[in-house]
């Protein structure tokens, strides 16, 4: 029987101790491999990491624990990758692009264009270094690969160059960010109806609204440095925030994001002190007093008013069960309490944007797991319009649906989604996703279509535009408008005969009895015959010369711009679209003085395309001491276009302010260092607003919007010059005019001035955003429209052009009314779920924080 056994028959040990000698041979194993592994890490010449959406990076995929590495289409990111050189100190450069399958970066629609994006690596040995890219990530892919390449000085590639997929966020997807000491303590944001959105199309697919990142306030926060990187942001929550790690390009980007529209939700208990003397301290809505509790009878009103249903059951009351510790918030002038949340929360709007600050903990367990809680966070905290949600069986689609009450057919439309605006990306655009079928909609708008599976095969998916509200898009309202502008004033313009016998008449004049009363003075007619070759040779050159200016036979560079301001910030959004002529083939190079610059070539139209065995040129956006777009080549005799972007420091802001003598007598001053021309105050009731009927043309569409405006024509506004508004009239606009197109044609006519024909934006500078803009459309809005009649500052070609032609048309939104009152849902989840059956968030409501393992996990 003991030979039967064997040997292990005669073990003295126990299972458990087998196994955890078994365990320790594994662990001992698996630290030999690390030990390994490190070594030959430490033996490669470069350790490079992933590169990674800055704004994605915390964003942790839980398998392969590496970051999701979301972008929008359509919109330029800033990029991160750690790296460490082992070997030597290490000086060259980062080069990243988005590329096919092969490798190669991709084409520009409709150029003769690739781009890449560079900038420096300078690597101390040993350290490791993240080193920020910003890259324009294309809006017509369905699949989005990236490369990343380390150059050395020589130009020589360094190390084998990496290919990362990213993934693509739906068009009306945006990020939700969260910055706090505690950021876990926000996780339930993530599965609330408000982000999660559940909507099931006929794939059954859910997609969030939001990607919500959770980033710690004490570390380096993930925010981008550049704003113009922050348009696939639509909020930020702030609570207890260490100050020292925004560094101050960072705080720039903040406050002008806030500025355009960016919602900045604040836990005021833990954030206000700190806040107080900070570079936010001046837009705040109201200063932290003592502290406080709030009782279940001081949040009755809360309560009752949001979780009221117009047409659903109310939600059950708050259960308080412990006073809610908080503070006693004062209000600021211009602060306004949210709806039933009177000494609770109170906002304030900051340019297009807006602050919210709380008396009481944001996440106070008590309030998150309301069953009203969620209709708050969606109607009062993101200020998104009242939702209606349904049950549906059978059919295409299951389960819970939710819709934006009165738009059923908007369920995944950036404007409800975001509250950020640019003007130069966003007037005028629609940026619906929606469920089709019959024929694609070949509407300018309608670029986007995807097939849906196969038993639905009629059936597809129309998006409006890829990247949703802040695409960069380069055949969007805005930039058809420049670019129409552009073509003309950048065209080659033959003499007219006029110039031919003025030149003619100058030069028999000079030649001939000029020349010979000067000698005739002299005593020296015959010398007349002398002159005469050399006059010809003058009047020649001077000749050529003017045809030069005249026809383009020279370098020149035009430019048409768009600058918007708001409200009282000293920074505008420069938006240029640039057109470079040469005679000969030469290569170009655009260089920028601000760093928040970003540039990309720029189509003349959207019919080009390269031929077969065509060869596309690479221009390189590099970012080094100053940005730059490098390698513009511009064939002989053509003109090729850039489209850029930047923030544009101006001397101060274009304010309108009120008498104190008479608050109702308006004054305009104008502190921003350059002189206006063509200067106009419009005005727009946003309670009289129209929506343009669906069969309205565009003209008929802008004609009954100008019809609801008031204005006054000011004319010129001087730098450092004020005036007085006199009474507002309603506009009275001529069938195919502009407003004011009268005072602007004797304005220009008094001053001889003739600037270049710019009415293809000024006609869009009249637009303000109807009533299908459920955040911005029933707004009241005071406006200055104007123009700069040259090119600004802040943008450098070489070589450089003998001949420079620009206008810039002004927009700053001078005071803008309040958004649409923030209201309560129209029903709930629970007025048509099965009885018992739960939101994800309210299954298993925490009631006590995690350990602090489990935070970290």
């Amino acid at each position: 029987m003991a030979s039967l056994a064997g040997c292990g028959g005669c073990s003295q040990q126990t299972p458990a101790q087998q196994a955890a000698e078994r365990k320790a041979r594994e662990l001992k194993e698996i630290e030999e491999a690390k030990k390994r592994l490190e070594e030959e890490r430490k033996s490669k010449p470069f350790i490079v990491g992933h590169l990674t959406p800055l704004l994605s990076e915390n964003l942790i995929e839980a398998e392969a624990g590496v970051s999701l590495r979301l972008a929008k289409p359509g919109h330029w990111a800033t990029t991160v990758q750690p790296m460490k050189a082992n070997l030597g100190d290490f000086e060259g450069r980062i080069t990243v692009a988005a590329v096919d399958a092969r490798g190669n970066p991709l084409p520009i629609p409709h150029t003769s264009y690739e781009m890449t994006s560079s900038r420096p690596a300078v690597l101390a040995k040993g350290i490791s270094k993240r080193v920020e890219n910003e890259l324009l990530v294309p809006s017509a892919v369905e699949k989005l690969n990236v490369s990343s390449e380390l150059i050395n000085a020589g130009g020589s590639i360094a190390d084998a160059p990496a290919t990362e997929a990213w993934t693509l966020m739906p068009s009306h997807q945006y990020f939700l960010m969260v910055l706090a000491r505690e950021p876990t303590r926000y996780a339930f944001l993530k599965v609330t109806d408000s982000v999660q959105a559940p909507y099931e199309d006929i794939n059954g697919t859910e997609l969030p609204h939001y990607r919500v990142v959770l980033a710690d306030g004490n570390k380096p926060l993930p925010l981008p440095p550049n704003v113009l990187t922050w348009t696939s942001v639509a909020y930020v929550v702030w609570d207890e925030v260490n100050l020292d790690q925004l560094d101050p390009s960072q705080r720039e980007a903040l406050v002008d994001w806030i500025h355009w529209g960016g919602r900045l939700i604040i836990n005021g208990p833990d954030s206000l002190d700190a806040l107080r003397g900070s570079f936010l301290k001046e837009y705040l809505p109201a200063d932290a007093g003592e502290r406080t509790t709030f009782d279940l009878q001081s949040l009755e009103e809360f309560s009752t008013g949001w979780g009221a249903r117009a047409n659903g059951k109310p939600t059950a009351a708050i259960s308080v069960t412990r006073p809610w510790s908080g503070v006693e918030l004062q209000p600021r002038p211009g602060a306004k309490a949210l709806p039933f949340a009177d000494k609770l929360f109170y906002e304030r709007s900051v340019g297009a944007g807006s602050i919210v600050v709380s008396a009481v903990q944001l996440a106070e367990r008590d309030l998150v797991n309301w069953p009203g809680f969620d209709g708050f966070l969606n109607g009062a905290l993101l200020r998104r319009p009242p939702r209606e949600f349904s049950v549906e069986e059978g059919g295409a689609w299951t389960g819970l649906q939710t819709r934006w009450a009165g738009a059923r057919d908007r369920v995944r439309d950036a404007h409800f989604t975001t509250p950020l605006r640019w003007f130069a990306r966003d007037a005028a655009t629609k940026a619906n996703a929606r469920n089709v079928s019959g024929p694609v909609d070949s509407s300018a708008n309608a670029q986007f279509t995807y097939p849906m599976n196969a038993q639905f095969a009629e059936t597809r998916l129309e998006v409006d535009r890829a990247g949703g509200l802040g695409d960069w898009d380069e055949f969007g309202p805005v930039a058809t408008a420049g670019r129409d502008s552009l073509v003309e004033a950048a065209g080659v313009r033959v003499p007219a005969a006029s110039f031919v016998l003025i030149c003619l008449a100058i030069y028999l004049v000079v030649l001939v009895p000029l020349n010979w009363m000067v000698f005739y003075a002299l005593g020296r007619v015959e010398w007349a015959w002398i002159s005469a070759p050399l006059i010809a040779l003058v009047g020649t050159l001077a000749v050529v010369r003017q045809a030069q200016l005249d026809i383009g036979f020279v370098r020149s560079q035009t430019e048409i711009a768009v600058m918007e301001l708001q409200g009282d910030l000293p920074r505008g959004h420069l938006t240029r679209f640039t057109a470079i002529y040469s005679s000969l083939s030469d290569t170009y190079d655009l260089e920028f003085e601000n760093s928040s610059a970003v540039a990309s070539p720029f189509p003349r139209d959207d019919r080009w395309n390269p031929a077969i065995g065509d060869v596309l040129s690479t221009v390189a956006f590099e970012k080094y001491d100053q940005p730059r777009l490098r390698g513009v080549e511009v064939s002989s005799a053509t003109t090729q276009m850039i489209h850029s972007e930047q923030m544009l420091p101006l001397d101060g802001p274009i304010r309108l302010s009120s008498q104190s003598n008479n608050p109702r007598l308006l004054q305009v001053d104008n502190k921003s260092g350059f002189d206006l021309t063509d200067v106009a105050i419009v005005f727009r009731d946003g309670s009289t607003a129209v929506e343009p009927a669906a069969s309205d043309s565009a003209a008929e569409a802008q004609r009954k919007s100008w019809s609801k405006l008031k204005g006054f024509w000011i004319g010129d506004l001087a730098s450092g010059d004020g005036r007085l508004l006199q009474k507002l009239e309603t506009l009275s606009v001529a069938e195919g005019e502009l407003p004011f197109a009268e005072e602007r044609a004797a304005a220009n006519e008094l001053t001889s001035r003739k600037p270049l024909n710019v009415d293809p934006l000024l006609r869009l500078a009249f637009w303000f955003p109807q009533l299908d803009d459920p955040i911005h459309g029933a707004r009241d809005e005071y406006r200055l429209i104007g123009r700069i009649n040259k090119v600004l500052p802040g943008s450098v070609v070489s070589p450089s052009a003998s001949q420079s032609t620009g206008s810039t048309v002004v927009i700053a939104h001078l005071r803008l009314g309040e958004a649409a009152a923030a209201e309560p849902d129209r029903n709930s989840p629970r007025d048509v779920q099965p009885a018992g059956q739960k939101n994800a968030y309210e299954e298993e409501p925490p009631t006590e924080d995690p350990p602090a393992e489990e935070q970290e996990q």
